[in-house]
């Protein structure tokens, strides 16, 4: 009887043993795979993208149910854009992780990178039903519905992306441009200055709001928003070019002719273009980016 007993004690005390053993196995593999993503994001901070590549591989050969280190092997491909690898990548994290909302928002816009805007629009409405505080998902989707010619919809979106994010200047640009094609010059107005506020060294949107007041005949405070963008940015070829046109406008040829010149070496399109304002009498459409 008492061999059987000590029979029965080692034998739970193997098991033990081998429950032990299991537990520790895993953790390593866990350890293992989150040092190597670890090491990845390390790498995509620096911009060293193929040594991400690297280490989010490792992490995923040594997790293969790693959900986030498939979204962040995805980013890294999108990096390089390598966009068909970077989508194969966040559908298996998606796969993995169903209500994974951050795969969805970069899925879709992985999507929108190579043009499949239906996807990008259905992915990143997904993200935003999963996450209703992704500010960036809500920007991305605004900017896909506005490539799509959807400018309600666009608006909206960018509504929601301001509404979460007050402080960003880039989607209230976002949806000063959404806005503008509706002739609501007010707001876009508005918009555009709370972008400068917030970002003072925005030349982009001092180009745009140049171009507004250009439409509204304030020609002297379009000038001004030209230059501005000039001096923030010299080599701003769409404020040169728009500086050009609003001084053909103004009969100022001499300034006209200068911006000409400049415009000769950055960006001999629109040259071109504005050349043809100088010597053919062209008719000459501002540029809004």
């Amino acid at each position: 009887m008492k061999c059987k007993t000590s029979g029965r004690i080692v034998l739970l005390v193997l098991a033990l043993h081998f429950c032990l053993a299991s537990t520790s196995a895993q953790e390593m593999v866990e350890t293992s795979a989150a040092t190597y993503r670890s090491e990845g994001n390390r790498y995509y901070e620096q911009q060293r993208f193929y040594k991400a590549l690297e280490s989010f591989r490792s992490a995923v050969k040594s997790k293969p149910g790693y959900a986030e280190a498939y979204n962040d092997l995805g980013m890294t491909y999108a990096a390089l854009g390598q966009h068909e690898s970077a989508i194969d990548c966040l559908k298996q994290a998606i796969s993995l992780k169903p209500e994974f909302a951050v795969s969805y928002s970069n899925l879709g816009s992985e999507y929108y990178e190579v043009s499949d805007l239906h996807s990008a629009i259905h992915f990143l409405r997904e993200a935003v039903r999963l996450k209703p505080d992704n500010a960036i998902a809500f920007n991305n989707l605004g900017a896909t519905y506005s490539e799509a010619g959807q400018a309600g919809e666009a608006i909206t979106a960018y509504e929601q992306a301001v509404r979460l994010k007050p402080d960003w200047a880039e989607a209230h640009r976002n949806l000063a441009l959404a806005s503008y094609p509706a002739g609501r010059y007010d707001r876009v107005v508005a918009e555009l200055r709370r972008a400068i506020l917030l970002k003072p060294g925005y030349a982009e949107a001092y180009n745009n709001l140049g171009v507004v007041y250009y439409e509204k005949g304030h020609y002297s405070k379009a000038g001004d928003c030209f230059l501005e963008a000039i001096k923030i940015k010299p080599d701003y070829d769409d404020a040169i070019y728009n500086f050009g046109a609003l001084k053909l406008t103004l009969s100022d040829r001499n300034q006209a002719i200068t911006q000409y010149q400049r415009l000769k070496y950055l960006n001999p399109i629109l040259a071109k273009v504005l050349y043809g304002g100088l010597y053919d009498g062209r008719v000459l459409n501002l540029r809004n980016k």
